[in-house]
């Protein structure tokens, strides 16, 4: 007697990945056939970060013992299955450029280094956003702290701040 046993593909894939008991939470959630939305999967890439609070700066370090700023936002953003330039001059271009009054949790805000001028030389995540006075809270790998939470408004971040990014869109979740 010849039994013959029908197996989607998708099944098929879901049940590679659960023996591989590894992968990408974006890889995960797309065989799961959840449908999280941006601030879902923004809220856990934070709470993520901020697992690395206290960490300290190491200067071309990305983690997860030591972090330089663009070796921490791209070592988490790679969690979620997003791979970043190595650079935070490179990462501005990893996203759709946002406005600071359209900024939310998640996106990508960059500032110069330590002198000022044209050149990006520093990167953070949003956290928080307050849109009564236009400022936000961002994570980060700062030199003399480690990874912190920062603000906007702060004298050193208020006078070097370049531009933002999204990466994660709503596009991105619904794939």
């Amino acid at each position: 007697m010849l039994l013959l046993v029908v197996v989607s593909t998708a099944t098929v894939d879901a049940q590679q990945l659960n023996a591989r008991k590894h992968g990408t939470v974006k890889e995960q959630l797309e065989q799961a056939n959840i449908n999280n939305t941006r601030q879902d999967q923004i809220k856990e890439m934070l709470d993520y970060a901020f697992q690395f609070r206290g960490v300290r700066y190491r200067s071309g370090a990305a983690g997860p013992k030591g972090f330089d700023c663009s070796g921490f936002t791209s070592y988490v953003f790679k969690k979620f299955g997003y791979n970043l330039n190595r650079t935070s001059g490179g990462q501005i271009y990893d996203g759709e450029k946002v406005s600071r009054s359209d900024l939310q949790p998640g996106d990508l805000v960059f500032f110069n280094g330590r002198a000022i001028g044209r050149r990006i030389g520093h990167v953070g995540i949003v956290t928080e956003v307050n849109k009564e006075d236009n400022t936000f809270k961002f994570i980060h790998a700062a030199c003399r702290t480690g990874i912190t939470e920062s603000q906007s408004d702060e004298t050193y971040y208020r006078r070097r701040y370049m531009g933002a990014c999204r990466v994660i869109t709503e596009e991105e979740t619904t794939k």
